[in-house]
């Protein structure tokens, strides 16, 4: 048998013989708080009179297609391996060095009789990129006894730092945990390299690239329930920086430009060109996350230090890519393909067109603050945007020439209520949701569902909204709750953006959960067929609280608090 413990990030396999009399329990995990370290330990409770003999047999996997590797000896009981990445993101690129040493796996072990005996097997990696480390010290300088302890403890620091809790429905319990847990497994606050649609992926699942997955679908949840993690994504953001400057050179712009697909080196590694020139909203969602990172925390030094280049950077960006249309005195961003990729090129995306004013109005203000000069134009350019809107249906098109009944691969334009909370009525609100749910492409990406369903609990809809919620459950795979980017475990596996977006349908949909610029506000609702929800370790400004909901009443608990934090009302 086998098992998954979420809360310990420890894989479990299991074997009796003899009536129970020969016990065998394999344990496998990912150091949480030595990263290099992966290990496998076996136990054996032999309670028969004779020695027993395990045979072991190790799955190497197949070559390499990364990296080049030799291997050898390096001392009785250890084997290594180094080489280099084969591939470079630009052909001058850096090329990263890759060690592995690992205790070499023996074809048997002996259990003798009567007795209870352990086995430690360690692999160490390091890269180039780790500076000091070296691989045998990894592996040898360990105390093997204690690494799972640590590996526990590490663990449940990081669950009671922030996560989702339900009762009454264990098929959401666990939907929840693994959600959490595959987001958790994939980023580390000491260790800034983004996250890719499918973690830390096995094969081809977006070949861990960084979209915008990690700035709209999985970093919002971060910045409430883990911090330090949120902080590392927008400092993988912050150290490409200059690649994205370069970017928007190429492209004739100013600021900085993002990728569409990010990797190490912050350069363009999306598979078409196309990608990269058009999907700029990618600039304005990175805009966006150092905006709710700052609204959270009022930290001011990361934003003299980080935030403010990201803000600004990326303003002058679009100030430099909208184009003024004398006739109509409107500012418009042309040939660009939106959320929506079922549709390019296309002009006026209102998501672009939104989240790139959102963006200059964020850079204005953040500049007002720290006493920083910015160009009067911005204010001139965020006032004129143009920013679709049907008149007489009262709804917001999704682009220029958008008509109803045009299908729509995933959340888009109702994305602009939420999470980017662009301001309008709750009648327009629930007007684009009739709108787009109907055209929407049921075999779509699995983080539209969630979206629809924090939608219709803003306009009061709970019947639509549990319904939406619902679809999640065909995009989540046994027996390990694993999400698929298409439902009935089609698409990319181990899809954590769907995870994301679920995630946000608990803490921001039902836990009701906003940041706004000067407040955080709370309106939760119950999930059906659950009896309590609560949610744990909510930091805003320097406070943690704690949100319990169940059918009667709400509790709200202040953990810990610091001197800046507000009063709770």
């Amino acid at each position: 048998s086998y098992a998954l413990d979420v809360s310990e990030a420890v894989f479990y396999r299991w074997f009796k013989a003899d009536g129970g009399t020969f016990d065998v329990e394999q344990r496998i995990y990912a150091h949480r708080s030595r990263k290099h370290l992966l290990v496998v330990e076996i136990s054996v409770n032999n309670s028969l009179q004779r020695d027993v003999t395990l045979t072991l047999t190790t799955n190497r996997g197949g070559i390499s297609r990364d990296v080049d590797l030799n291997e050898t000896v390096f001392k009785p009981g250890l084997r290594v391996a180094v080489g280099k990445v084969k591939v470079l993101e630009e052909s001058n690129g850096y090329r990263a060095n890759v060690a592995m040493v690992w205790d070499e796996i023996p074809a048997n072990l002996t259990v003798r009789a009567s007795g209870e005996q352990h086995w430690y097997f360690i692999t160490a990696i390091v890269t180039s990129l780790d500076n000091t480390l070296s691989p045998e010290n990894e592996a040898l300088n360990q105390a093997r006894k204690d690494l799972l302890a640590s590996h526990k403890d590490a663990w449940k620091t990081l669950w009671s730092t922030g996560r989702i809790d339900v009762e009454g429905d264990l098929q959401l319990s666990q939907a929840i945990y693994s959600s959490m847990y595959n987001i958790l497994s994939s980023t580390r606050a000491d260790w800034p390299y983004g996250l890719s649609p499918g973690g830390l992926p096995g094969g081809e699942e977006y070949m861990g690239h960084t979209f915008w997955d990690q700035d709209i679908w999985m970093y919002p949840s971060l910045v409430l329930l883990q911090p330090d993690l949120a902080r590392a994504c927008l400092q993988y953001r912050y150290h490409r920086l200059p690649a994205a400057r370069l970017i928007s050179q190429k492209f004739g712009m100013k600021g900085a430009m993002f990728p569409w697909e990010s990797s190490l080196s912050g350069v363009e590694t999306s598979p078409g060109l196309v990608y990269g020139e058009t999907q700029v909203h990618i600039t304005g969602d990175i805009a966006y996350a150092a905006k709710l990172y700052w609204w959270a925390t009022k930290d001011q030094q990361w934003m003299r230090e980080t935030g403010y280049q990201l803000a600004t950077q990326t303003a002058e960006y679009w100030a430099s890519r909208a184009n003024y249309r004398d006739a109509a005195d409107q500012y418009v961003i042309q040939y660009v393909m939106p959320p929506d990729e079922y549709q390019f090129p296309v002009d006026n995306s209102v998501y672009t067109n939104v989240v790139a004013k959102l963006n200059l109005e964020f850079a204005i203000q953040i500049s007002k603050i720290l006493g920083k000069y910015y160009p009067s134009r911005w204010e001139w350019i965020r006032d004129k945007m143009y920013i679709p809107f049907d008149t007489e249906r009262h709804y917001h098109p999704e682009f220029d020439g958008y008509h109803p009944g045009i299908k729509v691969k995933q959340a888009d334009t109702i994305l602009i209520g939420y999470p980017l909370m662009f301001n309008m009525s709750k009648q327009i609100r629930r007007n684009d949701l009739e709108m787009y749910e109907k055209v929407t492409d049921r075999n779509g990406p699995a983080m539209t569902h969630s979206m629809f369903a924090i939608g219709w609990l803003e306009v009061g809809d709970k019947k639509r909204a549990a319904k939406a919620f619902a679809r999640n459950y065909e995009n989540i795979q046994g027996p390990f709750k694993v999400w698929t980017e298409q439902s009935h475990s089609r698409g990319a596996v181990n899809f954590i953006t769907g995870a994301g977006g679920f995630l946000q349908g608990l803490l921001h949909g039902y836990g009701g959960v906003r940041v706004r610029e000067d407040s955080l506000e709370i309106n939760p609702t119950l999930p059906p067929s659950t009896t309590r929800l609560t949610l744990t370790g909510v930091h805003y400004l320097g406070s943690v609280i704690d949100i319990a909901l169940d059918a009667s009443r709400v509790n709200v608990t202040l953990t810990s608090t610091s001197q800046i934090a507000p009063s709770l009302e």
